[in-house]
């Protein structure tokens, strides 16, 4: 259990860097937020897991190749962490002027449906920041997020995902806001590319390895018709560009198991083709013991 004082000084640290970030250059943040993701690949234990994980994923490529990617994965990952504080605070015409959307036309398709839309994503790119031009376009959506233990944290980071007319349902018991969202033809953004608990998972292939990946989606695109669209992000310049890919349907063969490898299959395309922008500092491939939050019970 966190204490008061742990959480006070976290967010004094928070609103400073905050306040730092109002005045300064995007550039800027970036450049310094990638020295000190670098910094601490190089002094943190989790440089253990992130090479670990690139030598399970790339096994014939050499430790030194390895390596740049674990450099590049850090660099990326201290840009968006400090970054993220300019962009939950810049209006919606910096917005508009630095990010960027191809295959928009996609998910307008797949809301023409009128079953609501999953937004499938991973941690890839810069996914917060994607969210936010969907809000600002006319596209708000439901954000399936787990809450940070530091209730302070939790109040500022929910102000900034939802400014433009998004929402948030918390993982745990997410069941109800999830059908809540595409019983009204909403959009609702979720994120399976990290651990899941063995006992509620099925076994699929993610980024060529047999992997437990939480069935939450598949089941409920097969209970309501929802339409799937991957979207993925890449840096452009001190902006973004974000791309959404054709609706992914479920067929009349299609079982929990086969659109789960179905999504998987999307990521690992994304993830394999820019490695450097996966966060590899997450033990993905050590199952989870515990039981599953809500959404990962849903049921059959």
């Amino acid at each position: 259990m966190r204490n008061e004082r742990t959480n006070r000084r976290e967010f004094r640290l928070y609103r400073m860097a905050k306040t730092l970030g109002r005045a300064s250059p995007l550039w800027l943040l970036q450049k310094v937020g990638a020295v000190l993701g670098v910094v601490f690949l190089l002094v943190s234990p989790r440089r253990r897991t992130v090479l670990a994980n690139l030598k399970r994923v790339f096994p014939s490529r050499s430790g030194l190749a390895r390596f740049g990617v674990a450099v590049r994965c850090a660099t990326h990952f201290g840009r968006i962490g400090l970054d993220y504080i300019k962009w939950g605070q810049v209006p919606a015409e910096t917005l508009d002027k630095l990010v960027t959307c191809k295959g928009l036309e996609n998910l307008e398709e797949a809301l023409a449906r009128g079953k609501g839309v999953f937004v499938l994503s991973a941690h890839f790119g810069h996914w917060e920041v994607a969210a936010q031009w969907l809000a600002v376009h006319g596209f708000p959506q439901a954000l399936v997020y787990r809450p940070l233990e530091n209730p302070l944290m939790e109040a500022e980071l929910a102000a900034a995902r939802t400014r433009f007319g998004s929402s948030l349902i918390p993982k745990a018991g997410a069941t109800r806001g999830i059908m809540k969202a595409l019983a009204g033809g909403g959009i609702v953004d979720i994120l399976i590319d990290q651990k899941a608990d063995l006992e509620h998972s099925v076994i699929v292939g993610f980024l060529g390895i047999p992997t437990p990946t939480t069935p939450s989606l598949a089941k409920f695109v097969l209970a309501t018709g929802a339409a799937v669209t991957p979207l993925f992000s890449y840096p452009k310049g001190v902006g973004y560009e974000f791309t959404i890919e054709p609706k992914i349907l479920a067929g009349p063969g299609d079982t929990i198991t086969t659109l789960t490898q179905r999504y998987n299959d999307a990521l690992s395309r994304a993830i394999l083709t820019r490695p450097e922008l996966w966060f590899w500092f997450h033990d993905r491939w050590t199952p989870r013991k515990r039981r599953s939050t809500a959404i990962e019970s849903y049921p059959e």
